[in-house]
């Protein structure tokens, strides 16, 4: 529920018809809304992993691992394993002003992702698959935001058309580099 409606637009009665516990229950379980907040991000955010490390188990790492990556997340755009989508883009974007309590696990879940797709960059050039002078931590910020920027583009636009041409422009990108 905090993925699709955000933290301020899911109430704790919403919660409870949901999930058919009493107050109690819930309290008993967790100390506030946020710290649900908290655990549901952290849900969310292992089953997301959970399908990249499924989708690209096997795949070598680099370039090859780099493009299937991206495969898989327009993939997982179109059919998210989360209801909501993505809870990164979801969180960060709510978080930004209202949710102290979330920013620090959401720069912990950018940072993860950056690592992963970094990881990858720097095993491409050392596997020839890149350029040797390829600046790999633009590569990665650049890859990165446009994988991210293309899911905030397509719900802004109502189209994901936008999607699309987005990480169609990131295929042929890494295709050079």
């Amino acid at each position: 529920m905090f993925n699709q409606r955000g933290f301020a637009g899911t109430s704790i009665a919403e919660i409870l018809a949901a999930t058919a516990l009493e107050k109690g229950g819930l309290y008993n379980h967790f100390s506030s809304k946020e710290e649900l907040a908290a655990a549901s991000f952290e849900y969310a955010w292992e089953a997301v992993n959970a399908y990249f490390a499924r989708t690209l188990h096997g795949i070598e790492s680099g370039a090859p691992r780099l493009r299937a990556y991206v495969d898989a997340f327009e993939r997982y755009v179109k059919r998210p394993v989360v209801l909501g989508g993505c809870p990164l883009v979801n969180s960060a974007i709510e978080a930004d002003d209202a949710l102290p309590f979330l920013r620090a696990r959401i720069r912990a879940a950018f940072a993860e992702q950056r690592s992963f797709v970094r990881h990858q960059m720097v095993r491409g050039v050392e596997k020839g698959h890149f350029a040797s002078d390829l600046d790999v931590d633009a590569s990665t910020d650049f890859t990165i935001a446009a994988l991210d920027g293309a899911i905030v583009l397509a719900r802004g636009m109502g189209s994901r058309g936008s999607l699309g041409r987005v990480l169609g422009a990131l295929r042929t990108w890494l295709s050079t580099i």
